[in-house]
C-alpha cells in the first residue's frame, strides 16, 4: 500500500481538556526531559528537526538556583548509540539535573522558545514545597512555554526523601505550583514506590491536569575487573529497554485504576521507546501521549522517525484517530 493509497489519520490529542488554556498537541510523540539535544536544551538538533513537527518537547529540568551535576562518568555504556545495535538493555545515566536556573531559563531560554513554532513545556524541580511555589510564582506572565511538567523524583530537602514517594508530599508540591501556574500542569511520578495509584490520585487531586509515567528507576553497574562502580555517582536511572515493561505496566495500572473516576486524566507514557510499537504499548495500555527519551541520546533523529513509523503503522491498519487506540488492549 502506497503512502497515498494509506488512510488519513488525525493525530490530534489534549493533554489538559479540565484547563481552560487546554493542551493540544498535533500528535502524540514528545521529547523527553533532559534529552532535547545533546545538552537538554538543543545543541547538536540541525534546522532539518522541525521540532514543531513533534506534539511537544519538554527541555532539560530547571531548579531554582544553577547547578554543576554530578561527577564523571555521567553515562554507561558511554555510547548509546552503540548499546541500542547491540541489543544492550541497560541503559545508566547520572547527570545530576545539571542546569542553569530558573532565573536564566525564563530570562534567555523561554523568549528563544517563543520564538520557535515548537510547543515547548517547562520542566520544574525543587527543594521544598515553598520552593515549588516560588518558582511556579516566576513563571507568571513569561511566554515560550504551554505548560509545566513537575519533576517529582526529586530531594525534599523539608523531609529528606523525594516528593514522588509520598502522597502527601506529591500533593503539596503540586498545589504549590497550581496556586500561580498559569498553564496546564502534568507531573512525572516515580516507578520505584509500593503503589503509584495513591500517589497518582493525590496529584489529580491537588491540580495535575495530567501525569507523566515514569521516571528512571535507581540502578547501579559495577565494573568486576576495577571493583568500581561504572558511573561517578555510583548509582544513576536506569532507562532504556530495560525500563519500557515496567513503564508500560504502571500506565496500565494508573490507568484503570482512574478510568471513569474524578481523577481520571490524561497520561504520558516514558521508557524505553524506540520504536513505533513501543510508544503504541503505552497507549494501549492507556496512555494519550508519549515521550522520548533515552532513544534521543542515541540518535537525534529518533522522535521524528517514531512519528512517521506510527502515522504509516495507523494509516495501514486503516486506524483515522489516534484516540480510538488509547487504552484499546484487550485483557
Amino acid at each position: 500500500m502506497s503512502a497515498t493509497e494509506m488512510a488519513a489519520t488525525n493525530l490530534s490529542v489534549d493533554l489538559a481538556p479540565r484547563h481552560p488554556r487546554r493542551l493540544k498537541l498535533s500528535n502524540p510523540v514528545m521529547i523527553a526531559s533532559g534529552t532535547l539535544g545533546y545538552d537538554g536544551y538543543g545543541r547538536g538538533l540541525t534546522p532539518e528537526m522541525d521540532l514543531s513537527r513533534l506534539g511537544a518537547v519538554i527541555p532539560k529540568t530547571v531548579t531554582r538556583q544553577p547547578r554543576e551535576g554530578n561527577p564523571e562518568p555521567r553515562w554507561y555504556p558511554d555510547s548509546f548509540r552503540v548499546a541500542r545495535e547491540q541489543g544492550e538493555p541497560v541503559l545508566l545515566n547520572a547527570i545530576g539535573l545539571t542546569n542553569p536556573g530558573i532565573e536564566t531559563a525564563l530570562s534567555d531560554l523561554a523568549p528563544q522558545w517563543a520564538a520557535g513554532d515548537a510547543t515547548v513545556l517547562l520542566s520544574l524541580s525543587a527543594d521544598s514545597v515553598d520552593q515549588f511555589g516560588e518558582m511556579a510564582k516566576m513563571t507568571g506572565g513569561v511566554a515560550g512555554f504551554a505548560g509545566i511538567e513537575l519533576n517529582l523524583s526529586c530531594p525534599n530537602v523539608e523531609q529528606g526523601d523525594l516528593f514522588s514517594y509520598s502522597a502527601k508530599a506529591t500533593a503539596q508540591a503540586v498545589a504549590a505550583v497550581k496556586d500561580y501556574a498559569e498553564t496546564p500542569v502534568l507531573v512525572k511520578l516515580a516507578p520505584n514506590v509500593p503503589d503509584i495509584i495513591p500517589i497518582a490520585q493525590a496529584a489529580v487531586g491537588a491540580g495535575a491536569d495530567a501525569l507523566t509515567i515514569s521516571n528512571t528507576i535507581p540502578a547501579m553497574t559495577i565494573d568486576v575487573e576495577t571493583r568500581r562502580p561504572v558511573l561517578g555517582n555510583i548509582t544513576g536511572g536506569l532507562s532504556g529497554p530495560g525500563l519500557h515493561p515496567v513503564a508500560v505496566a504502571l500506565v496500565y495500572r494508573t490507568a484503570q485504576a482512574l478510568k471513569g473516576t474524578s481523577a481520571e486524566v490524561p497520561i504520558i507514557g516514558v521508557g524505553g521507546i524506540f520504536t513505533a510499537q513501543d510508544a503504541l504499548e503505552f497507549i494501549l495500555a492507556g496512555a494519550t501521549a508519549v515521550q522520548v527519551g533515552s532513544a534521543n541520546l542515541a540518535d537525534l533523529w529518533a522522535p521524528f522517525k517514531i512519528l512517521e513509523e506510527m502515522e504509516i503503522f495507523l494509516g495501514e491498519r486503516g486506524i483515522t484517530d489516534i484516540k480510538e487506540l488509547i487504552g484499546a488492549v484487550e485483557v
